[in-house]
């Protein structure tokens, strides 16, 4: 069968636009009737429904007078207005008048105007279904008060025939005014137990009569039950199942027998009275059933008045039972949605096309006033970098990214909420992992095996290399012990002795260097830190201008030797990598009141302002792919932090770069 068309009302001038009289909407197929001017769409307006009207660009007394007449012909129809002239004062009557759904400022393309078609039908859509509802509501209210006219209609009538039939009006008249009464009561009632309350006092003209019983199933297997012991409104439920009567009628033995034994005391002749459940049944999406249970010890003579009595309210406790019931569920469910929401580890929101939150739970914000899901979670004035929102929207498929958050680092996973298949998504639902221990607990992980290796490669080194040069150094002091101080030939050994002694230097320097983290603290010179340091960079300081002044020998800082020695190598390798071409580079160091300074400066190109912000976080970097991990200048800050200390940058003139430690000191004695 033929998809039934969605009729759109387009006022104005479209040739710019193009549009076929014909063209699918997410599955729906769509008719646009074509109208030059207002006073034209206004007569089509009376006698025929649309699912929006769009206005482009009249005048503007007559466009602003045309939205108004169209809200009261076609309430449920959004309004679209496009225009090039569009004032402030026209936008503020025309949401204020005429509730237009979207102001759209020409030039504009087509995919924008089908973008808004198709949204004003989605809002149409719904206006429907929540006309349905409230129809079926409505339709349920007018039953009662038909009902209520009705009986009030009833007793107006009987009283026509008061004076032929005193005693059987009178007493007809009374029944009837009661049960108006009663309808009226349970009008007010929003709770079981006020409900039954009123029963129970509207039996006790009633001799010999129980409390009443409720009993109700919502589909599954539990039962529960409502009722009155001692004064006092008891509920209780059960997995035992009995069959509910279908009619009204005296409980079957075993019925009674059941209810003795749930309830724990013997039970006298009963009457139960089957309700209807429609409403609720229809929230569920399973079968209702719900019976009233009244103990008695009428006489047979007695219950004809009783059947009577209770037949006449049955429809009106049913359809009470139902509202009360219904709004018990979904308070049920709103409150179970709310808790199960609050109660999730994560930070969770539903966020709109806007980045408003629509929702959040306790851990994403206690108050959130409507803001900007970046307001509220990361109290920035924009978009946080790294957001996947924009991809799940433009794509429609779960997405992920990393932000920041107060030093924290949130793996955020964005799903979007997809009315139909194939449609642009209407919300996205954000969860926020904290990540940050994972992150660091993996930053030291890298480091432990890059260390790892450099101390296994130290060690092979030393290994291999150690030995030789010992028996190398022992044999040139023998050799000098032997030759005279005249001649070249001492003067050469001393020169062989002083090398290899450098060379052992050397290696034991990086042995140092690889060492792992659980070294102790010590108090020891930056200066001594540094020469130790810069050998093992001369393969990457050989194309480069090396100086170093370093003025703090008698001064000493309470640090891990090895730690403070990476900190250093990774500032002076940084710093010869950013010199593309042959550059200088300048290691000094000074003493300022109680610090020790450490200034490692380069000339080269500098840190662009854009990624000054991010580049001591983790994993950041500029270098290609197999060239750096980006750990290196978030690990020295990690480590100086440790020490007490700082480290900042700053961009030389004319160009280059120049890092600062700053450490406390202690002077040596």
């Amino acid at each position: 069968m033929p998809n039934k068309l969605d009729p759109i009302l387009w006022v104005g001038n479209v040739s710019p636009i193009r549009l076929p009289h014909f063209f699918p909407f997410q599955k729906r197929e769509v008719e646009i009737v074509f109208r030059a001017s207002c006073a034209e769409a206004l007569s089509l307006l009376k006698t025929q429904k649309f699912s929006s009207i769009l206005v482009q660009d009249p005048r503007a007394e007559d466009r602003l007078e045309f939205l108004v007449q169209a809200r009261l012909y076609q309430p449920i129809a959004p309004r679209i207005l496009i225009a090039e002239d569009l004032s402030e004062q026209e936008v503020r009557e025309g949401i204020n008048k005429a509730q237009v759904f979207r102001f759209m400022r020409w030039p504009l393309s087509e995919r924008e105007v089908w973008a808004q078609l198709e949204s004003a039908l989605q809002k149409h859509s719904m206006y429907l279904s929540r006309s349905l509802l409230l129809r079926e509501s409505s339709h349920q209210n007018k039953q009662l008060e038909a009902l209520t006219h009705s009986l009030e209609g009833m007793v107006e009538e009987r009283t026509q025939f008061i004076e032929l039939s005193h005693n059987e009006e009178s007493e007809k008249l009374n029944r009837e005014r009661l049960l108006v009464r009663f309808i009226k009561d349970l009008g007010t009632q929003n709770s079981f137990e006020d409900i039954l309350g009123v029963l129970r006092k509207e039996l006790r003209k009633f001799h010999k009569m129980g409390d009443p019983i409720l009993a109700y199933r919502l589909g599954g297997g539990k039962t529960f039950f409502l009722s009155f012991h001692s004064g006092h409104f008891n509920q209780t439920d059960t997995l035992s199942y009995f069959e509910f009567p279908k009619t009204a009628e005296v409980p079957s033995p075993e019925l009674i027998r059941y209810f003795a034994n749930h309830f724990g005391r013997p039970f006298i002749r009963a009457y139960a009275v089957p309700l209807e459940l429609r409403l609720t049944s229809h929230l569920v999406g399973d079968e209702g059933e719900a019976i009233l249970c009244i103990e008695n010890s009428l006489s047979d003579k007695e219950m004809t008045p009783f059947i009577d009595f209770m037949t006449d309210r049955m429809r009106p406790l049913s359809m009470a039972l139902d509202r009360v019931l219904l709004e018990s569920q979904l308070s049920s469910f709103s409150y179970r949605w709310e808790k199960t929401f609050d109660g999730m580890r994560d930070p969770v929101a539903i966020v709109d096309l806007e980045y408003n939150v629509v929702r959040a739970n306790r851990k994403f914000s206690d108050k959130f006033f409507q803001q900007k899901c970046f307001e509220s979670f990361a109290h920035k004035k924009s978009q946080c970098e790294g957001c996947p929102v924009p991809t799940a929207l433009k794509e429609g498929v779960t997405a992920s990214g990393q932000i920041q958050v107060d030093g924290r680092v949130y793996q955020v996973h964005s799903y979007p909420v997809l009315l139909e298949h194939g449609a642009r998504p209407t919300n996205i639902v954000n969860q926020y992992v904290d990540i940050t221990q994972s992150r660091e607990l993996y930053l030291r992980m890298l480091q432990n095996e890059k260390m790892g290796a450099i101390g296994m490669l130290a060690g092979n080194i030393a290994h291999e290399l150690n030995n030789p040069l010992t028996g190398l150094r022992a044999l040139t002091q023998v050799l000098l012990q032997e030759v005279t101080d005249e001649g070249n030939l001492r003067a050469d050994l001393i020169e062989i002795e002083k090398a290899t002694a450098r060379s052992q230097r050397i290696i034991k320097n990086l042995l140092d260097f690889s060492k792992g983290e659980d070294q102790p603290s010590e108090y020891i010179s930056v200066d001594e830190v540094i020469e130790r340091t810069l050998p093992m960079l001369k393969s990457a300081l050989r194309q480069h201008r090396l100086e170093v002044d370093l003025k703090t020998l008698g001064h000493s800082v309470f640090v891990e030797p090895h730690l403070l020695q990476q900190v250093v190598f990774n500032l002076i390798n940084n710093a010869c990598q950013a010199m593309k071409d042959p550059g200088r580079l300048r290691v000094e160091t000074e003493v300022r009141a109680n610090q020790v300074l450490i200034r490692i400066e380069d000339t080269g190109p500098g840190i662009p302002e854009d990624i000054q912000r991010r580049i001591f976080e983790p994993f950041f970097t500029t270098k290609k792919e197999g060239h750096g991990t980006g750990l290196g200048l978030s690990m020295s800050k990690s480590i100086i932090e440790k020490f007490g200390g700082t480290i900042q940058f700053q961009n030389v003139e004319p160009q280059g770069c120049c890092f600062t430690i700053v450490l406390p000191t202690k002077s040596s004695e």
